[in-house]
């Protein structure tokens, strides 16, 4: 037996080609047929028969249970952030702003997939901020969920996750980077 540590470089690629693999056979992404406004690495899925839309979560400030499957009707913003994230903050900001817009009509899902946040923690940042939507813990089993249908972006609060649901219950992860109120609204309007 060779008592030399394993190569980190191999180990490290192994590694990065299973997640790959994981993510792309998942069967729950495929791509979005280019259209104005869609970049390459999006991704849409139709909530058909997904089970991260149907996961019971709680909203932290009311107590009160919903899923994201229930908001359908008009488009939904579902986003994952940490409270230790100033890039997450910041795209909760836009969303607030966004939701400050005349003519622009929304509903927003913050889930915080920091398994070590409570959430009184949780509730005092929705309340100290005044942020928009419905605010909840994710648990470990919805954020792999997650993950299963969108890739690890989904989890990278530096990427600034959005995912946009449409009112007729699609999917779409939009891509990387703070999303600005205007360049949201023209999504939303996009799909209403």
């Amino acid at each position: 037996m060779d008592p030399r540590p394993p190569n980190t470089f191999i180990v490290c690629t192994a590694l990065i080609v299973l997640l790959v693999a994981a993510t792309a056979f998942s069967g729950c992404t495929s791509p979005v047929p280019a259209t104005p406004g869609n970049q390459a690495n999006e991704t849409m899925t139709s909530l058909q028969g997904e089970a991260w839309h149907h996961y019971p979560l709680t909203d932290v400030v009311t107590g009160t249970p919903f899923n994201v499957g229930g908001m359908r009707g008009e488009p939904v913003l579902v986003f994952t952030f940490t409270l230790s994230c100033p890039i997450c903050t910041r795209q909760q900001q836009e969303i607030l702003r966004l939701s400050r817009m005349p003519g622009v009509s929304f509903q927003a899902v913050g889930l915080d997939i920091d398994p070590n946040e409570n959430p009184a923690a949780l509730k005092a940042s929705v309340e100290t901020n005044g942020y928009y939507g419905h605010y909840a813990l994710s648990p470990a089993d919805n954020t792999q969920m997650l993950v299963d249908c969108f890739g690890v972006q989904a989890i990278t609060p530096s990427s600034a996750p959005v995912i946009l649901v449409t009112p007729e219950g699609t999917a779409q992860m939009l891509p990387a980077g703070i999303k600005s109120a205007e360049d949201l609204r023209d999504l939303i309007l996009q799909v209403s």
